[in-house]
């Protein structure tokens, strides 16, 4: 049997008052590789970028052909994120070889880049033997991530009169709530309920398909 947590209400509806929209303007993916910070005793070195498009992200490095380590997520439109890379040994730089690559995928999985440094200057020589004990690796930090990102192919529907909110395509998941009049974003329809998506940080709720203008 499933159990359903009720959400306050009245915070949850401010996130879905902010959340009313018009369709999305288009835009590009991309982005820059912004700043390079080397902290030696912690054998780290953060480095952010900033992204055009919401989307998947990811910083990778490589060192002479070899993949070290990247890391990634879903950053917001606009938003900037840092890769923390754990040091673990001397690594080719200067010169083509050491590699930081903004980039759609984590390592081989990437097929666009979108900002490259080919011959960054990352840390010497001293430093990578220092940090030789260690283990090649990568976390992402701080960022303006999106734990919900707006489903690929969701398009925006209007619900004029509103509609009962459900936490699933079950009438027995009532939400203790309505979804405001509006324009909304729907990635799926079924029989009965279509899915909506609310914002980055809430949860999609499902609402019946007859309330919904197609």
């Amino acid at each position: 049997m499933k159990v359903y947590r009720l959400l306050p209400v009245l915070a949850l509806l401010i996130v879905l008052a902010s959340s009313l929209m018009a369709a999305p303007a288009m835009a590009a993916a991309g982005g820059a590789l912004l700043t390079y910070e080397l902290n030696a005793a912690a054998c780290t070195v953060d480095i952010t970028a900033q992204v055009q498009d919401a989307g998947f992200y990811a910083i990778n490095m490589w060192d002479d052909g070899t993949f070290r380590a990247g890391a990634g997520g879903n950053i917001l439109a606009g938003g900037t994120f840092t890769v923390r890379f754990n040091i673990a040994g001397v690594i080719l730089q200067g010169a083509a070889g050491i590699g930081i690559y903004l980039e759609n995928g984590v390592g081989t999985a990437a097929t666009a880049t979108y900002d490259a440094d080919g011959s960054a200057q990352l840390w010497d020589d001293t430093v990578g033997t220092a940090c030789s004990a260690g283990t090649w690796g990568a976390v992402v930090l701080g960022s303006d991530a999106c734990s919900n990102p707006l489903p690929s192919g969701a398009r925006v529907y209007n619900v004029p009169a509103g509609a009962l909110a459900f936490y699933d395509d079950d009438p027995n998941t009532y939400a203790g709530f309505n979804l405001p009049p509006g324009t909304w974003y729907i990635s799926e329809f079924g029989e009965a309920y279509a899915k909506v998506w609310i914002a980055c940080e809430a949860k999609p709720i499902y609402i019946p398909v007859e309330n919904v203008l197609r």
